[in-house]
């Protein structure tokens, strides 16, 4: 009905509401609509905001972030390093790290995953030398950062691995997880099955997704898939966290961030009003818009979907396969929803204290992780456990594809 359109539209982006109401009580302060109308506007012009965004190059170039084109320019089957553009094609099947993780920077600047997920050597600038210009020295700050991080871990990579008593754990409780919501199926253990989705089966696909879980690429992939898999097709966080999130942290192109705008456009009575539409809006957000953005549109919080990459086209059909025909009534995914939601809201959240960073005022894309990322409860190991090891923000967004376990480590060489 017309009188109810106002509510199922205000649905759809309830998480912005709530988002600011979240961030209210947690003195976080929100975007104005200044900043509002300089974000429409350098979207109206995108050729034009590659040069003034905050994304741009100012300070030090080698570590920029900023397109020197439109992205609608890039081509699809080229990386963008460093202001530079390579065909590495020929070095997929060699990759180290799997395929998926170089496949995920093809077609889009992908200079601070190159970066950020090479720390133990020198080996990938070498590599990318033999593919075309030699790329800009590096950046001294992060370059002090990783041989401190290699002095202290001489083991390199393999020791920066989960260790696998860890993942054995992880796995047993996920299967519970499971049982509960798709065997028992009753209210209260679809939420208890929300409890340990938000906890146990966000850090197995979280250390997944960022390649921290072993050395083999499909147990990686699995446990990404494994992880969210109550949720949604993971491949939708991967492009939204990954690829978007740690390149720009905080920034306007932060798909982690951008539901907020949503928040700062409505007035503050049509929040309230939105509350009856709260299911309706997760029923929405959490399955069928994935979907939707990744197979119809092909486009994940701004970030090119490539449905090439990720066993994506046989992930989905699983996905709805196994949660149409086993999944429990409509009441048991809202309960299970929104259990998790309340607690990896808050978790994650404290992740975005400092929205829209000046980047132009630090020197380096490192220094700006130290600068604009938080971290909370660090020495506490309940909080470690229970906000799925994302306690220490600066490390990880340093050091994102070392596993949790060294960053408490890892943490006096940050703060030196």
């Amino acid at each position: 009905p017309f009188w109810l359109q106002p509510f199922a539209l205000q649905g759809l982006f309830c998480t912005g509401g709530l988002a600011e109401g979240l961030a209210s009580s947690l003195s976080i302060t929100m975007p104005d609509q200044s900043v509002l109308k300089k974000r429409t506007a350098s979207s109206q012009s995108i050729s034009t905001a590659a040069s003034t965004s905050p994304r741009s190059s100012e300070g030090d170039s080698s570590y920029s972030q900023t397109p020197t084109a439109a992205p609608k320019a890039y081509d699809r089957d080229l990386w963008y390093i460093h202001g530079q553009a390579y065909d590495l094609s020929g070095f997929v099947a060699k990759h180290p790290g799997g395929q998926l993780a170089i496949l995920s920077g093809r077609g889009r600047d992908c200079t601070a995953l190159f970066e950020s997920y090479h720390p133990w050597n020198d080996h990938h600038r070498k590599v990318l030398k033999a593919f075309g210009p030699a790329p800009p020295p590096p950046d001294p700050f992060y370059e002090d950062l990783k041989a401190k991080v290699r002095e202290a871990f001489p083991g390199g990579g393999k020791d920066a691995k989960m260790r696998w008593h860890c993942l054995a754990r992880l796995l047993l409780l996920w299967a519970i997880s499971i049982y509960l919501f798709f065997y028992v199926q009753t209210p209260l253990a679809c939420a208890a099955a929300g409890v340990l989705m938000a906890t146990i089966g966000t850090r197995l696909a979280h250390e997944g997704g960022h390649y921290q879980v072993s050395t083999r690429e499909w147990v990686n992939r699995l446990c990404l898939f494994l992880g969210y898999f109550l949720t949604g097709p993971s491949m939708a966080w991967h492009y939204r966290h990954v690829v978007s999130h740690h390149a720009h942290t905080n920034q306007e192109h932060d798909a982690d961030v951008e539901y907020i705008w949503i928040a700062d456009l409505l007035p503050s009575w049509l929040k309230v009003l939105s509350l009856p539409a709260l299911p309706m809006g997760a029923v929405a957000e959490i399955g069928p818009k994935q979907i939707l953005n990744l197979l119809v549109l092909r486009n994940v919080g701004g970030e090119r979907v490539d449905p090439r990459i990720g066993q994506l086209l046989l992930e989905v059909p699983v996905w709805l396969l196994v949660h149409w025909c086993f999944g429990p009534p409509l009441l048991g995914y809202l309960c299970m929803w929104f259990t998790a939601g309340a607690i990896f809201v808050p978790c994650s959240q404290v992740a975005h204290a400092i929205l829209f960073p000046k980047v132009q005022e630090h020197a380096s894309w490192a220094r700006m992780q130290v600068a604009e990322s938080c971290d909370f409860a660090a020495e506490s190991e309940f909080w470690f456990h229970f906000a799925f090891g994302l306690t220490m923000q600066v490390e990880h967004h340093l050091f994102p594809g070392i596993g949790h376990h060294l960053y408490r480590p890892m943490r006096p060489l940050v703060e030196e």
